[in-house]
């Protein structure tokens, strides 16, 4: 896919992840309410419109599943840090897909059972700071752009979740970036995402600190100190 073409296939990666996502809220609205609270015929007549929506989502996942990996192209296999991707030939693509599949890992991690992850946002978000020189800076100034342009929907937090509710996108965020601020030649980038993501469920109240009162320095500080630990 060449460079001219990347923003608006990201674009479209994101339109057809936000039908799945829709589908599936809908398809667990239907389930969870409808049969328990209509009477006989019209719970029947739910149950049978439960299984068309079923379907339905099954054929989006599919249908998404292959056009994201097949026909878009994006190899997920070797996510890149934020090292290589300030370096690449392609950042702002680099770093939307990385961040993408980081933040789908991280999401799973703290708890999020159904959640919806902007890709463009990562692109525009990047293609914004790049021109910072120091890499825990720019992490720093991603996390407030991440969090505040919205590129995460969570619609669904596991009850047992050790994020507060109202800081998971912020907390979720620093995660990832995090994770891809760690470099080991031992451990595998999953791995990485997985104690990332456990560090910043420890460290949730100064980063949320933080992030509320927009010290990007003390954000930039957190970030090299707590990288070394992933």
């Amino acid at each position: 896919m060449s460079p001219e073409f990347a923003p608006q296939t990201t674009q479209l990666k994101d339109a057809l992840r936000v039908l799945r996502y829709t589908l599936r809220k809908g398809r667990d609205t239907v389930k969870e309410t409808a049969p328990r609270r209509l009477p006989a015929p019209a719970s029947g007549i739910a149950l049978s419109a439960l299984n068309e929506i079923e379907i339905l989502a099954r054929n989006v996942d599919h249908f998404v599943c292959n056009v994201a990996h097949s026909v878009l192209g994006d190899s997920t296999t070797n996510l890149a840090s934020l090292r290589e991707i300030s370096v690449s030939s392609r950042p702002e693509h680099e770093f939307s897909v990385a961040y993408y599949e980081t933040m789908k890992l991280v999401l799973s991690h703290i708890g999020a059972r159904r959640a919806l992850v902007n890709q463009s946002a990562g692109r525009r978000a990047f293609a914004r700071l790049a021109g910072s020189q120091d890499v825990f800076e720019l992490a720093a100034q991603l996390t407030l752009e991440l969090a505040d342009d919205g590129s995460i929907a969570i619609d669904k937090l596991d009850e047992r979740s050790a994020v507060t509710r109202t800081g998971t996108n912020v907390v979720a965020v620093f995660a990832g970036l995090l994770s891809m601020l760690a470099q080991s030649e031992d451990v595998s980038r999953e791995a990485m995402i997985s104690a990332a993501t456990e560090l910043a469920i420890a460290l949730q109240e100064k980063v949320l600190d933080l992030y509320h009162k927009r010290d990007i320095s003390a954000l930039a500080s957190l970030f090299e100190r707590s990288a070394i630990h992933v």
